[in-house]
């Protein structure tokens, strides 16, 4: 995606969702999980999938999971990586889901 359409992109996002990278993030999670067979991601995963900071997705998975569309899973360590697993069966994930992944392909620049 060129640099244009990922500004269009983040715009929409902040328009519908309130943050400019949800959109990229829940189609980043939903990657990763479907790649590695439905393992649990962390927000350093995510973050080098999608190329941003793990400043900038740390907030957009802690709304995921208040939301609880992203369980928290409980740490091995004491300062290890925070892991997270989908609700697959949620019908609100799926949507957001399909939503996401709308604006991740159609979006085209003004």
């Amino acid at each position: 995606m060129d640099v244009d359409s990922r500004e269009a992109l983040r715009r929409r996002s902040s328009a519908l969702f309130g943050n400019r990278y949800l959109a990229e993030v829940v189609v980043a999670v939903v990657d990763l999980t479907s790649a590695a067979g439905d393992t649990a991601v962390t927000v350093r995963m995510v973050a080098s999938r999608t190329g941003l900071t793990d400043s900038l997705v740390r907030p957009v998975v802690k709304r995921l999971v208040d939301a609880q569309l992203l369980l928290p899973l409980p740490q091995e360590r004491l300062r290890g990586a925070s892991y997270h697993e989908v609700r697959h069966d949620d019908r609100v994930w799926k949507t957001l889901v399909s939503a996401c992944r709308l604006l991740n392909e159609g979006v085209t620049t003004p």
